[in-house]
């Protein structure tokens, strides 16, 4: 987490001039990390993330893999046409008597 803090503060003590410094300041750790800190909304076991610093963290992430990451490997990447086409069998699922994927 260190080296996140120090990459965010850094970003409000001295400002990038550019889109490209900004990413060319995001290291492959910190862009992990922020990966990790949206998945699970919090900053540590003790700090939620507000809603505006998750959406300041998920424009990090896409500034950075637009930079650095391949389209297919990015989050939230489309999946491709052969995901759910065969092999999955669909059934109904009963959750405390209520029916799901039955059409009721």
């Amino acid at each position: 987490m260190q080296e996140l803090e120090q990459t965010l503060c850094g970003f409000l003590d001295n400002p990038p001039s550019s889109v490209d410094e900004l990413v060319s300041r995001i290291t492959l750790d910190v862009y992990e990390r922020l990966k990790e800190v949206v998945a699970l909304g919090r900053w540590s076991e003790e700090q939620r993330l507000s809603p505006q610093q998750a959406e300041q963290c998920m424009q990090l992430i896409i500034l950075y893999e637009a930079h650095n990451v391949d389209t297919e490997a990015r989050v939230g990447a489309s999946l491709s046409s052969e995901c759910g086409s065969g092999g999955a069998e669909e059934r109904a699922v009963t959750v405390r008597g209520s029916s799901f994927g039955d059409g009721e």
